[in-house]
């Protein structure tokens, strides 16, 4: 009989812990963020993830989306955000701030194996222009409007500015007749296809969809294509619990098998992504042969600065 209440006590004590467990989890927030493009908030491809998580940590589950990359970075900052899905510039951009060991990068989408073009900076100019090459362009700079997309864009700023660092130019604001920013990739490319600009850098998944209408074919022309860049990471808290952080990273590794359409959905929020297939687990050095790939670490430093805010 002895043994029959010790087994009931123990028994109790374990549904109480647990009912306990439940309670605590109920009890905190976990906030996933993103940045806005356009006029695209992205909730609406985080919140399907959000969803999955809550159901399979048992945390209460939070999304938000904050207006540009840098005011996702001030959140981040902020210790207002546990998991954050950035750009790859916007990643660089946080590493070089002074609470960047916060948040720990873990996870980014893999593009498919033999996908070519994926995500690279497309450098065009309109169809009539006297350039002939991109190595001729520091001789009429001086002459040329240049248009990029974003400050916090990676393939139309931080990489455009890198390339024409190696042919020259290493300040375009002073070396160029003018700078703007199109805001969003397409209005990017149309600024140099109606005349506005003389050289614009936007990312490569918009030029081809751009020259893919024949009514565009001849309105510009391309003179340069980067290599191949990387997609942004996923950061998480690393104050978190290590049972909590190990639980949401298997969340984001199995979504290709388990949860198809919620990657699907994540995916659609970025176009560069349209070829990832999958989340792969990463670490900090994922990032550095990009970076090395990129020319010399002194001016790839000093852009970042130039864009730290």
């Amino acid at each position: 009989m002895r043994n029959f209440f010790v087994f009931v006590l123990l028994l109790s004590s374990f549904f109480i812990s647990k009912a306990q467990e439940k309670i605590h989890k109920s009890s905190k927030t976990i906030i996933i963020a993103t940045y806005q493009y356009s006029d695209n908030d992205r909730l609406k491809n985080i919140q399907p993830l959000a969803a999955i998580l809550e159901k399979k940590i048992g945390y209460k589950v939070v999304s938000k989306s904050y207006p540009t990359v840098f005011s996702l970075i001030t959140a981040l900052n902020d210790k207002k955000v546990d998991l954050a899905l950035i750009s790859t510039f916007g990643y660089m951009l946080f590493d070089a701030s002074n609470d960047a060991t916060k948040m720990e990068a873990v996870a980014a989408l893999e593009v498919r194996t033999g996908e070519r073009d994926n995500y690279k900076t497309a450098f065009v100019v309109p169809w009539d222009s006297k350039i002939t090459s991109f190595e001729t362009i520091k001789e009429e700079a001086k002459n040329m409007k240049l248009e990029l997309v974003a400050e916090g864009s990676t393939s139309g700023n931080l990489v455009p500015r890198l390339i024409l660092t190696g042919a020259g130019i290493v300040n375009a604001e002073t070396q160029f007749k003018s700078v703007n920013y199109g805001k969003t990739h397409q209005r990017t490319i149309e600024a140099v296809a109606n005349g506005q600009a003389d050289l614009a850098a936007m990312g490569s998944v918009d030029y081809f969809s751009f020259i893919n209408n024949k009514e565009n074919n001849q309105k510009v022309r391309l003179i340069k294509m980067s290599p191949e860049i990387p997609l942004g990471p996923v950061l998480l808290n690393k104050q978190l619990p290590k049972q909590l952080r190990a639980e949401i990273i298997t969340v984001l590794l199995k979504l290709h098998q388990q949860n198809p359409e919620v990657l699907t959905s994540v995916k659609s929020g970025w176009s560069e992504a349209r070829d990832a297939d999958r989340f792969i687990a990463i670490k900090s050095s994922y990032y550095q042969p990009f970076k090395s790939g990129l020319g010399n670490p002194d001016e790839l430093s000093r852009i970042i600065r130039q864009f730290t805010k």
